[in-house]
């Protein structure tokens, strides 16, 4: 049996493609995962540099799962629904999939429906894969993530392992480790201890790289570390009394990202009781500057208190 997966990266294509990897897996079926360039070869290059990165992540997800594939780029000027068509033609393929975002009215009125297209003119059954961040589930949101996790504390790295175990974990205990991943790898999120392994560091290296990046701290726990961490560009800091909430988190700061936020309150809304708790009363009144301008900037999703 031969699939096709019509891919453009993103959100979207990341749930589509865990969508075929499994129908795959019951089917023993053999992947194509293409992904078209309407522009030919008039592509911008650096567009043309992501569609490879998504491509070899796609690629990397099937053999990883014992799938065998074949991922590339079409360019040849069609439309992305021309594309995928005539490619099914071209190689029997028995099965498509695609992913599609939700778009209003106008947008299909102007842009089309590349899924309406395909499902119109192929002809083999085509399914389609709904992205919706509002109620996707949390298993198929953390899916084969890539996280690099960064604490000298082993039982730490093994509880987080545990909790994410849906996730695929690289989990190091110095900085020189989280550097080196940093520079080899993709990652779509790092935890960080802040205490022995120079988090704030780390936090500096994913945030050039525009990682997600959640400070985890037991020693570091204090109102000049929170603030310093949000300064400094981290998503959220969780006291590792909270690990047991972690997937919590984890969601929360993809979800953020996703949605074009970084860093927003819902966490400190969740946590604020817990800093009042080891901060003490009036903790923010030390520093009433910083924590107004984070009032407004967040406060529709903080408490009102």
């Amino acid at each position: 049996m031969k699939i096709l997966v019509g891919y453009n990266g993103g959100e979207v294509g990341r749930l589509v493609l865990s969508l075929a990897r499994d129908f795959a897996k019951t089917n023993n079926a053999f992947i194509y995962i293409v992904t078209s360039m309407k522009g030919g070869t008039a592509e911008k290059q650096s567009h043309i540099l992501q569609v490879k990165q998504d491509l070899d992540f796609a690629r990397e997800l099937m053999t990883k799962s014992g799938l065998k594939c074949d991922a590339k780029q079409i360019i040849r000027g069609l439309t992305p629904a021309e594309d995928l068509v005539k490619f099914a033609e071209e190689n029997d393929i028995d099965h498509i999939f695609l992913g599609i975002k939700k778009k209003s009215k106008a947008q299909k009125v102007i842009f089309g429906s590349t899924s309406k297209e395909v499902i119109l003119n192929a002809s083999c059954p085509v399914t389609i894969n709904k992205f919706d961040l509002d109620n996707i589930k949390v298993e198929d949101l953390l899916d084969n993530r890539r996280i690099l996790v960064v604490d000298d504390e082993p039982d730490i790295l093994e509880t987080v392992e545990e909790l994410l175990n849906m996730c695929s974990l690289d989990t190091v205990s110095s900085f020189d480790e989280a550097k080196n991943n940093l520079e080899n790898n993709q990652y779509d999120m790092a935890i960080l201890d802040i205490m022995g392994v120079k988090g704030y560091d780390v936090l500096e290296l994913t945030r050039k790289k525009n990682i997600p990046s959640l400070m985890l701290t037991a020693h570091a726990l204090t109102p000049e570390n929170l603030k310093e961490s949000i300064n400094k560009g981290a998503d959220s800091y969780i006291p590792k009394d909270e690990l047991a909430n972690l997937v919590i988190y984890v969601v929360d700061a993809i979800k953020a990202r996703i949605a074009g936020r970084q860093g927003y309150g819902a966490w400190f809304k969740t946590l604020k009781p817990s800093f009042d708790k080891s901060f003490g009363k009036g903790w923010r009144e030390k520093d009433r500057i910083f924590w107004n301008s984070f009032d407004e900037k967040y406060g529709k999703y903080l408490p009102r208190t």
